[in-house]
């Protein structure tokens, strides 16, 4: 059997604290790109700027709800960590996330907000 290690629950909780709010960090910021409007003047330019806008904050929601999956992760470790006392193998059964290999979404919108 191979020998455990233990982790610090406090230090994943940090991290998943500071994933979160990056997160937050994220959608917030595809939301301050979106609310800014800038006439080119120039049709095709303007499709242009407003393609790269809706791409770069497109980019920002999934980086954003990637974040909140990595934070729940953790939480979900620090949870099974403190149950059961600190080893890896138990971090790596929360990894693995449910048993269908489904994983949980946020189900944010850019409507619905934060």
């Amino acid at each position: 059997m191979p020998a455990e290690h233990h982790m610090d629950p406090t230090w994943l909780d940090v991290v998943s604290a500071q994933l979160a709010r990056s997160s937050t960090a994220a959608l917030e910021a595809s939301h301050e790109l979106l609310a800014h409007y800038s006439d080119t003047g120039d049709a095709t330019t303007q499709q242009a700027v407003d393609a790269l806008v809706n791409q770069t904050s497109d980019a920002l929601e999934t980086l954003a709800d990637s974040l909140a999956d990595a934070s729940r992760t953790l939480r979900a470790a620090v949870e099974a960590l403190t149950r059961r006392g600190p080893t890896t193998s138990n971090l790596a059964t929360c990894q693995r996330g449910a048993a269908d290999g489904s994983v949980e979404r946020s189900g944010r919108t850019l409507d619905q907000g934060v």
